[in-house]
């Protein structure tokens, strides 16, 4: 609160300021304006979107990829300016001084800021952030996602800036920030840079900077299937920042802790407890308690008498002469407790197997629960991008070997 009125009260004096520096004009004879630039003056200007060009920031004073997307600049003191600064993942400014300050209104992704001596804080869209005069910072994009802000500044004989050395990567890297939902620090794009630059730039240009923003699935719904991913297949080093990308993205605590229980059944008791680790650490620094976690046993959702029926008959026939105990254990936790557990919707609790069975090659299953998925609300153009998502995270194989299912139960549910 007090960062949003010190910003606020910024912006009020800069514009009193500039008023004042008019009206001073006018009642100066030498200053004051003609009638015709009187009227310039009160005219409404419109600069129009792609008019100014854009340019890439200099690598003097920037690490990594930075875009200026220029957007005004007054011609009366103090000169303020205004921009479009984009920083792609990784990238950030130089330590630097404002002799007027500076003003950050971030517009998307998540970015850092620091002033020199103080922790690294996260930024988000949203934020408006004030930097005092002469105050020694840097400001760019966080580790693994882009960001964009506008930064308005104002300049004293010609000048808005003074630049000074560059942030280490050891001073980038800091976590140590004042939000609790910081992300917790991983490999940077620099970081796969320096062992196959071609990585990188799929990381940010394909993975990054274009799947994840198509708009068929919603965020939400493509942190499932991640997080899904990374615990059928258990790969941990990416946990700590999906899980926290879940929870930004509307993915409850709650929700990722049923995740882990479901997939105990689907990919092992080894690989939950695995994600468990991950996870606990995750929850303790967001404060995540008891409070918001699912009880262990509790009311259960209806069953489906006549699915149900069907699903228990399949099994009996299927494998009850082989393995009774498997029909046993099927029925009873797996189908009549886990999956009517209330912590986890129908719905997601679907698209959780379905993404674990892709990811781990098990397609022999597949036709059975993604037709259950559909049954609970999963739409076709849903199932569809949910596969384009896993090509990234389960691997191209795997992809195609579900597609022919896929196929085949698509046009079934259509004839």
């Amino acid at each position: 609160m007090k960062l949003f009125a010190a910003t606020v009260m910024s912006l009020s004096l800069l514009a009193s300021a500039c008023t004042g520096a008019n009206q001073a004009r006018v009642g100066s004879g030498s200053y004051a304006p003609s009638a015709a630039s009187s009227k310039q003056a009160q005219t409404i200007t419109i600069t129009r979107s792609g008019s100014q060009p854009s340019r890439q920031a200099p690598a003097q004073y920037f690490t990594g990829s930075v875009r200026i997307d220029p957007l005004f600049e007054t011609k009366d003191p103090p000169h303020t300016s205004g921009s479009y600064v984009t920083f792609e993942p990784g990238a950030r400014s130089a330590w630097h001084t404002h002799p007027l300050g500076q003003t950050l209104i971030v517009t998307a992704g998540t970015g850092r800021v620091q002033r020199w001596g103080d922790p690294v804080e996260e930024i988000r869209p949203g934020d408006v952030v004030w930097i005092p005069p002469g105050q020694k910072h840097w400001h760019g994009a966080s580790t693994t996602t882009a960001m964009t802000h506008i930064a308005i500044q104002g300049a004293v004989g010609g000048k808005n800036v003074d630049w000074m050395e560059k942030v280490s990567e050891e001073e980038y890297k800091m976590t140590d920030t004042h939000k609790s939902d910081a992300l917790p620090a991983m490999l940077t794009l620099d970081d796969v840079r320096t062992v196959t630059p071609a990585l990188e730039r799929y990381t940010q240009r394909v993975l990054l900077g274009d799947l994840w923003k198509r708009p068929d699935l919603s965020p939400r719904d493509r942190s499932i299937i991640t997080v899904a991913v990374l615990i059928a297949r258990n790969q941990t080093i990416e946990m700590p920042y999906y899980f926290n990308l879940a929870l930004h993205n509307g993915v409850k605590a709650s929700e990722i802790s049923e995740v882990i229980t479901h997939l105990a059944f689907y990919s092992g008791w080894a690989n939950a407890m695995s994600a468990v680790a991950v996870a606990k650490d995750v929850f303790g620094a967001r404060g995540i308690g008891a409070d918001q976690l699912p009880q262990a046993s509790g009311p259960l959702l209806p069953i489906d008498q006549a699915s149900e029926a069907r699903r228990a008959d399949f099994v009996e026939q299927s494998v009850g002469p082989l393995a009774p105990g498997v029909v046993q254990y099927t029925t009873d936790p797996l189908f009549h407790d886990l999956w009517l557990r209330p912590a986890l919707a129908p719905r997601d609790r679907s698209l959780v197997t379905v993404s674990a069975l892709v990811a781990t090659g098990q397609v022999a299953q597949l036709s059975a629960h993604l037709n259950r998925a559909m049954d609970n609300g999963l739409t076709k153009s849903e199932a569809s991008e949910a596969l384009t998502h896993l090509l990234f995270y389960a691997g191209w194989p795997n992809v195609f070997s579900a597609i022919p299912v896929a196929k085949d139960v698509f046009e079934k549910r259509s004839s």
